[in-house]
């Protein structure tokens, strides 16, 4: 029925049960058994298990709600809030944080999203050393800045050149571009 409230059972999953009884030893022993393989153990992990062990858990808080109408009473569990381990709580996040995008910060105007990835052949070299992956995310920058400047400039170089009461065909405007940027011996995505 829509509207009435049914309340999550976590500790019913196969995760929480394993995770309730063995996180504890896996922490224990992460740094002899999995650290070579997989990186050191960092402490957002522990964070977010215990995050997700507690939510939803009465003994860490819960609202009791009254209908004014019927009178009938429900405790609501205070959740972790968290965000990427507790699918519920996630979602929850991600709709706020999306709707705080869209009305306070971006504009009305059309937008595209970029995603870079990192090759698997690549990812070993973070495993350790995880500060690389800001670095890695400053080059992403650069080589989209550099790919919009180039862009631009192109775009720009097409005003001039195309100065007539009709458009020329799209071919046309391609092969322009390229050749622009090659005389310029500038190379973009």
């Amino acid at each position: 029925m829509p509207g009435i409230y049914r309340p999550r059972h976590p500790e019913r999953t196969v995760l929480y049960r394993v995770l309730f009884h063995h996180f504890e030893r896996f922490v224990a022993e992460y740094q002899e058994r999995f650290e070579k393989a997989y990186g050191y153990f960092r402490p957002i992990i522990k964070d977010a298990v215990e995050k997700y062990l507690d939510c939803g858990n009465p003994r860490c808080g819960f609202a009791r709600i009254r209908c004014p109408r019927c009178r009938t009473e429900h405790l609501l569990m205070f959740s972790c809030k968290t965000r990427g381990f507790v699918p519920s709580c996630h979602a929850k996040r991600l709709e706020e944080w999306g709707e705080w995008v869209r009305e306070t910060l971006l504009l009305d105007v059309p937008h595209r999203q970029v995603v870079f990835t990192i090759p698997k052949m690549l990812r070993v070299f973070f495993k350790f050393k995880r500060k690389l992956l800001g670095e890695i995310c400053r080059c992403a920058v650069q080589a989209l800045l550099f790919y919009f400047q180039a862009a631009d400039r192109i775009i720009d170089h097409l005003k001039l050149v195309f100065v007539a009461e009709k458009p020329p065909p799209s071919h046309v405007l391609t092969e322009v571009a390229l050749m622009a940027a090659e005389q310029r011996m500038e190379y973009f995505l």
